[in-house]
């Protein structure tokens, strides 16, 4: 476990400790413009303590973890950001998205989870 994972961690638990750990399973879809799948990659949401965070799967769905597998995360404004990345034949790195959703002070990108908003869909640019 990387400093930064543990670290992250540490805070979830504290976090979670605190609000009695009443997460709140959210996913959603990371489609292009043209609706087409996002097909891999993956997707964060933050806040200053708490972050959660899901691979984008074949069909552009993802589920949040945070503390354990599709867990989710408590309620909150989350700000959110994707990156999704491939390797083509010669091992050459091809990026799927536009690089600004790679953070969360670029993407522009926000979520507001709560029990009657756990479904989140964005849509993206290509690079």
């Amino acid at each position: 476990m990387t400093k930064h994972s543990l670290f992250v961690f540490v805070l979830s638990f504290l976090f979670v400790a605190g609000c009695g750990g009443d997460f709140i399973q959210t996913g959603g879809k990371v489609t292009y413009e043209d609706g087409s799948p996002v097909t891999s990659g993956g997707i964060v949401f933050e806040t200053d303590n708490f972050m959660a965070d899901g691979r984008i799967q074949p069909d552009g769905t993802y589920t949040l973890s945070s503390l354990k597998p599709g867990d989710g995360l408590p309620a909150g404004t989350y700000r959110v950001s994707i990156s999704a990345v491939e390797y083509d034949e010669n091992e050459r790195q091809v990026v799927l998205v536009d690089p600004k959703y790679g953070s969360p002070s670029s993407s522009g990108l926000t979520a507001e989870v709560s029990r009657g908003q756990h479904r989140f869909d964005f849509t993206v640019t290509k690079p």
